[in-house]
């Protein structure tokens, strides 16, 4: 059976000689592996379609275990993202979360979507904090892990200064005494929670937040993000690396 789809491309790794095992989440199919052959050969016509972050549309062939990538066009490169070694990290940990949550073949359009619209940003503006933190809770959103933020989800109060893991969702002072793995938030880091779920790019981008609720949010949706998953992502303690070594 042949098909076709828009794909994003996650990953490559080597498989023989001249060929390489790809990974994309593809619009049509989601997340899948394929083999592109003789991609490594430096006339291969689908060399540049499958370099990580990509934008391409792809032509598969299905195998028994894996599908066959038989031709390829390339929609973006993303060519000032790859020159800039902040912009580039950060596209590649997006990559790296979509390869290590996703279930194979589980189309989610929305989150393609977003994905797309969030490696334009990149390339465009460069890299945003809350747009980076915005992309996190739309994957987790979209993997089914919604947190609830309007109220306490023990007693109901709209007056909540944390979040408890296990349970997804804020709660009040009273009710964080009786709970385990709590994260408190600050008034303005549940603020900025909130309009991540529902604001746009192009608002999200506009925000001005405090450097400690910005640092408060990205700590939050890295614990959540891990707890859920239950892995952990390396590429960000390499961002974080390089991050503190451009503060010196």
């Amino acid at each position: 059976m042949y098909y076709q789809s828009r794909s994003i491309i996650l990953k490559t790794s080597n498989l023989k000689e001249a060929d390489k095992i790809v990974s994309v989440f593809s619009e049509q199919e989601g997340k899948l592996s394929a083999v592109a052959r003789g991609v490594k050969k430096p006339k291969s016509s689908l060399r540049a379609c499958v370099q990580p972050f990509c934008h391409s549309l792809l032509f598969f062939s299905s195998g028994r275990e894996l599908d066959l990538i038989t031709q390829g066009k390339l929609i973006e490169f993303y060519g000032n993202t790859r020159e800039d070694i902040q912009r580039m990290l950060y596209a590649v940990y997006i990559m790296e979360l979509l390869d290590k949550s996703l279930m194979e073949r589980m189309p989610l359009s929305n989150l393609y979507l977003h994905t797309l619209q969030v490696l334009d940003y990149i390339n465009e503006w460069g890299v945003n904090s809350l747009v980076i933190r915005s992309f996190e809770l739309k994957l987790l959103i979209c993997l089914g892990y919604t947190p609830l933020l309007d109220r306490c989800i023990n007693c109901g109060s709209p007056r909540v200064i944390a979040f408890d893991m296990p349970e997804g969702g804020t709660i009040c002072n009273e009710c964080l005494k009786k709970s385990s793995n709590t994260y408190r938030l600050s008034a303005q880091t549940l603020a900025l929670l909130r309009l991540l779920g529902n604001a746009n790019l192009t608002t999200i981008s506009r925000v001005k937040a405090s450097a400690q609720s910005l640092a408060q949010l990205e700590t939050f949706l890295e614990a959540y993000l891990e707890y859920h998953l239950e892995r952990k992502f390396s590429l960000k303690s390499t961002i974080r690396t390089i991050k503190d070594k451009m503060m010196l």
